[in-house]
């Protein structure tokens, strides 16, 4: 008899401190030590997701890195190094344009540009994709990262990828420190 007054006693205490420490209005307010946590996992979670889709644009455009590939798949080669008027800027380099992708439609596989440099014996490198997008709202490369005005009518958003280059500005900046054109 003794043993269950202690245990009822316990379930009591138990369920009156539960219910004194925790509020609803705490529950949906009050900061609690695991959010930092969870929104590191979903930090984490989204750079793996962009990590992902980054590996398969880099998959899906590997075989550009033959400019005769290009050609062969319908860009057209504007054979004009775009760079910025500011040098420590830097440049682009030369687009090749699929023409037939410049739509609505935003398919990270299949970009619009392939942004070429041109090396000092006169072959092309691979050094970023870039997305071209027509319509009223931008879209956002992986849901993440949105794209920028564009000036029409050839199309009204774009977004550069460095994927091949490494860009000390950042791979989703237009110019490159680290080039330069002829």
């Amino acid at each position: 008899m003794l043993n269950n007054k202690r245990i009822t006693l316990t379930l009591f205490i138990g369920v009156l401190l539960g219910l004194t420490s925790c509020t609803v209005e705490e529950d949906l307010t009050t900061p609690n030590a695991l959010k930092p946590g969870v929104e590191q996992f979903a930090a984490k979670a989204a750079q793996g997701q962009m990590n992902h889709l980054l590996a398969q644009v880099r998959q899906a455009t590997a075989k550009y890195h033959d400019p005769q590939a290009a050609l062969d798949d319908g860009f057209f080669n504007t054979e004009d190094c775009v760079s910025n008027p500011d040098p420590a800027v830097g440049a682009m380099g030369i687009h090749f344009v699929k023409f037939d992708r410049v739509d609505g439609v935003h398919n990270p596989l299949e970009p619009e540009v392939l942004v070429y440099q041109l090396r000092n014996n006169g072959t092309y490198k691979l050094g970023a994709v870039e997305y071209l997008h027509v319509g009223s709202s931008p879209p956002k490369f992986g849901g993440e990262i949105e794209f920028l005005p564009f000036l029409p009518p050839f199309a009204d958003y774009e977004r550069h990828v460095w994927l091949w280059k490494v860009n000390p500005a950042g791979m989703f900046e237009d110019y490159n420190p680290n080039v330069t054109c002829p």
